[in-house]
């Protein structure tokens, strides 16, 4: 019997000691391709590629305008990526709404992800912001205890060109590093399957949106106020972007200029001082003529996008 309580003793001692085995592994490729958007614009994606490549892939989605991520979202592009062969993929949490993925999402404010390569814990932790708070300390503490790699991706690192990364390992720990080519060989099926898409959204971002002989923003108002019935709308001054008066606009045109990630919400029956009231800290600015009880929309972030309030530029099934 002591020997059994002996035994029960030492095994926290063996659960806590350094794990002597060291993997064979002595180099960890990681293909880094920066803007997936941007790359499946291109002739020959590299998404294309990277499936039967070693090592693991890292792309991002962090689109300029935002709302563009949710749009390739909508049109089935995150499912998409399944296919590829990516690992990790860097975006904002709150545009990015996949289900059924098989890689891993990272947030890319203070975000992190670690995959098991070869017995080697690779954690990625991508660090979009120039000064760090001491939760941010702590992650960073936490994500090195629990990796035997970890690499930092900070804001001049997310859109660099694409590259591949040679992580050498030593005793499970990282030794140096070097940077190459990325060199593939494209997937014909996958190749046709990245050009229909890429041509589907980009027909679908090129559609024409006639203005009705009005500005956009006053278009822009008018159509919301119709489609969600009100008489009042309070809105942030940076809602819009240059001033556009023409016969027609692209759907890209109106993305790039009007943030279409923001959030409204209807509220109903407010009074005259009940909108200024409300409007004393926020200064949004007005529009339409108020009246004795007021249906108004008010940013809201548990509200509804911009973009789908504007129901006349929406179809059904398209996005």
């Amino acid at each position: 019997m002591k020997y059994c309580y002996l035994f029960l003793l030492i095994i926290p001692l063996l659960l806590n000691c350094p794990k002597k085995y060291a993997p064979k592994v002595e180099k960890i490729e990681a293909v880094y391709l920066s803007s997936l958007y941007e790359d499946i614009q291109k002739e020959e994606p590299l998404l294309t590629g990277i499936k039967d490549l070693s090592g693991l892939k890292i792309g991002h989605i962090n689109t300029d305008p935002p709302f563009m991520a949710i749009l390739l979202g909508r049109l089935g592009f995150y499912e998409l990526l399944n296919s590829t062969g990516i690992d990790f993929v860097i975006g904002d949490p709150i545009v990015f709404r996949a289900d059924n993925i098989n890689y891993f999402f990272v947030p890319i404010s203070m975000g992190y992800a670690i995959k098991n390569y070869e017995g080697i814990r690779f954690a990625i932790l991508c660090k979009n912001k120039d000064s760090l708070t001491i939760a941010d300390e702590i992650k960073i503490t936490l994500v090195k205890q629990r990796s035997d790699v970890l690499w930092v991706i900070d804001k001049n690192m997310i859109d660099s060109p694409p590259m591949k990364i040679n992580f050498f390992i030593k005793d499970r720990g990282l030794s140096d590093t070097s940077i190459t080519a990325i060199e593939i060989e494209p997937d014909t099926m996958l190749l046709k399957k990245l050009q229909n898409f890429k041509n589907n959204f980009n027909n679908m971002l090129g559609r024409k949106i006639y203005l009705e002989t009005k500005r956009l923003d006053e278009y822009i108002l008018s159509k919301i106020a119709l489609s969600k019935d009100v008489n009042v709308i309070l809105y942030p001054e940076y809602l819009f972007g240059d001033v556009i008066e023409k016969d027609s606009i692209s759907l890209l045109e109106i993305l790039n200029n009007v943030m279409c990630e923001l959030k409204f919400q209807k509220s109903i029956d407010m009074t005259k001082n009940e909108i200024l009231e409300f409007n004393k800290e926020k200064k949004y600015k007005v529009w339409g003529k108020s009246i004795r009880t007021n249906q108004v929309l008010l940013p809201d972030n548990q509200g509804e996008y911009l973009f789908d309030l504007l129901a006349p530029i929406k179809e059904p099934g398209n996005y």
